[in-house]
């Protein structure tokens, strides 16, 4: 499945609901304290732990989960008994921020390297931010250290904090009565590379929110209204809001 299409699918069940090409959970995991791999495996019978293990465990998870509570830090914890992690041996908790004021989302996504999402200049009247996320990587060779570095320390549970410089995701979302007008930036997949350009999504006429895309090598772009907006439009406005 097409990258943009999956984007696209992923948006359709709630417009007003931030959307995610990274974070495997992050509909489910509404806080940015959650863990992102809530996708569930079937996990082997728990083998006999020790106590004192199981202890350590849940001391360590909570305190990541105060840790991130306030924060926008990210750690990525190894799991020592995957059977207690639902099969996974990493989790990643926080590096997914959600924010109420533009203010807030911009002096984050000021800090960012590379492209973010700024407030577009010819955004139509009426349109009023809502709110904006942005979440950070899961992938990449920091998994392979936290893997490494976990086993050798011989812990139940092993807990490093990631220092991101990237998002992986940025989305900003308008209001205007009912209707619902967003623009999101997502990290491409090989697969989903292969088309360039701007274009329209290929869902049936009647299908709403409708999406206008724009690929480039590395990320995908997009924007997405609940009511009807020439594609020329959708073109500038989403040109606008790229800040490189």
């Amino acid at each position: 499945m097409k990258a943009a299409t999956k984007v696209a699918i992923a948006t359709l069940g709630s417009i007003l609901l931030l959307g995610s090409s990274v974070n495997l959970g992050a509909e489910a995991a509404s806080t940015k304290t959650a863990p992102k791999n809530v996708v569930k495996k079937s996990a082997k019978p728990a083998k006999s732990i020790p106590a004192e293990d199981k202890k350590f465990i849940e001391n360590e998870i909570n305190r990541v989960k105060e840790l991130t509570k306030n924060s926008d830090d990210m750690y990525v914890l190894y799991h020592k008994y995957k059977e207690l992690n639902s099969g996974f041996d990493l989790s990643y908790w926080g590096g997914n921020h959600q924010y109420t004021t533009y203010e807030n989302y911009l002096k984050k996504a000021s800090d960012l390297e590379g492209s973010i999402l700024v407030h577009p200049s010819n955004l139509p009247k009426g349109y009023k931010f809502s709110k904006a996320k942005i979440e950070g990587p899961t992938k990449g060779k920091f998994n392979d250290e936290v893997r490494a570095e976990g086993k050798k320390s011989g812990k139940p549970i092993y807990m490093k904090k990631i220092d991101w410089k990237e998002a992986v995701t940025i989305r900003l979302e308008y209001i205007k009565g009912k209707d619902t007008l967003a623009i999101s930036k997502h990290a491409l997949d090989s697969e989903g590379s292969a088309k360039k350009g701007f274009f329209e999504d290929d869902f049936p006429a009647h299908i709403y929110p409708k999406y206008v895309f724009w690929h480039t090598d590395k990320f995908e772009y997009s924007i997405s209204t609940s009511t009807d907006m020439p594609k020329k439009q959708k073109i500038e406005i989403l040109k606008a809001a790229v800040k490189e």
